[in-house]
């Protein structure tokens, strides 16, 4: 009793930190750089990067539909990544993910590059999914993949068909479908997905959540989740958040989520809760997060263990110079 009070306490000191460290962040708001945008570095060398990821697209929309593209690209790459310090260690993380719209193909296709290929579910996730000793090992052990995506508008689908590229590469093929509406102060959507894999098999996923607006600038949701994996078994997730925004640039979160596996009569494996602080730091393209989290699992007698995920996360593209 006094190890599992101890780490609530930990919990509520964690937590405490956001809101301190939200506040020294919210103060800098009054501060201006001491340098002007032209002589920061890191302005400059984001400025370039995004004009050649530009290029890139335009160059790709040029070969698959055969007209030049004068307008802003509005393809993009995210990189996020950073430390997980928990009660015993310290690990890391590091994600990416490249969307390459090509307008002229009536942006009926997209070039998708993803670091977390080899996570084909994310309903049984209690942690970021490249997790590793360190950001640097995340970094380097990421298996990355490529991919065309066919968007069918008609069918509020999109098809992706290509490799992770690992020694052999592995190719796989999947479908994704999407619905949304209103009813009353509700929102609502969900997908179904199905998706084939050479090495790993096959599996399908559907998730369902809706939405309210609540107290002043927050919001309310749940999220239903299950996987199948035909080598594996099947995994159910629920999630209860609140939204909440703090102004233009910051913005807090507040999670619950149960986890379960098994076939019709599924066990709890773990359940977690946390709150997530995210502030625009710099322009639109630079985020910072602060995470404390408490997770039970079920193979540790649901004993809880807390952690705290500190991350940047940068965003590169012509919309964001």
């Amino acid at each position: 009793m006094s190890i599992c009070l101890n780490r609530n306490i930990t919990f509520c000191l964690a937590v405490l930190g956001v809101s301190v460290f939200s506040g020294i962040v919210a103060a800098e708001d009054n501060v201006s750089l001491t340098k002007s945008d032209d002589t920061f570095w890191l302005n400059s060398t984001h400025e370039s990067v995004s004009q050649t990821i530009g290029q890139w697209s335009n160059g790709l929309d040029a070969f698959f539909s055969g007209h030049e593209s004068r307008a802003q690209s509005q393809s993009y790459v995210s990189f996020r990544f950073g430390p997980i310090i928990g009660e015993e260690s310290t690990t890391g993380f590091f994600d990416f993910q490249t969307r390459l719209r090509l307008p002229n193909t009536k942006d009926r296709l997209k070039l998708v590059i993803e670091s977390d290929a080899d996570t084909l579910t994310q309903t049984n996730q209690t942690g970021e999914s490249s997790q590793d000793r360190s950001v640097t090992d995340s970094a380097i052990d990421t298996q990355v993949s490529a991919a065309i995506r066919y968007v069918k508008r008609e069918w509020n689908a999109d098809i992706d068909a290509g490799v992770l590229l690992d020694f052999p590469l592995d190719p796989f093929a999947r479908i994704r479908f999407y619905q949304s509406g209103r009813l009353g102060r509700f929102d609502w959507a969900q997908n179904q997905s199905a998706f084939s894999y050479y090495s790993k098999g096959e599996g399908a996923a559907y998730k369902f959540g809706i939405s309210t607006p609540f107290i002043g600038e927050t919001r309310t949701g749940f999220d239903l989740g299950v996987s199948w994996l035909r080598k594996d078994t099947t995994y159910f997730r629920q999630d209860i958040y609140v939204n909440q925004s703090l102004n233009e640039k910051s913005k807090v979160r507040y999670q619950l989520s149960f986890l379960q596996s098994g076939g019709q009569d599924p066990e709890l494996d773990s359940y977690l809760y946390y709150v997530e602080y995210q502030k625009l730091l710099y322009k639109n393209w630079l985020i910072g997060r602060v995470k404390p989290q408490m997770t039970h699992p079920e193979d540790d007698d649901f004993k809880g263990s807390a952690s705290l995920t500190l991350s940047l996360e940068v965003l590169l593209g012509e919309e964001y110079l």
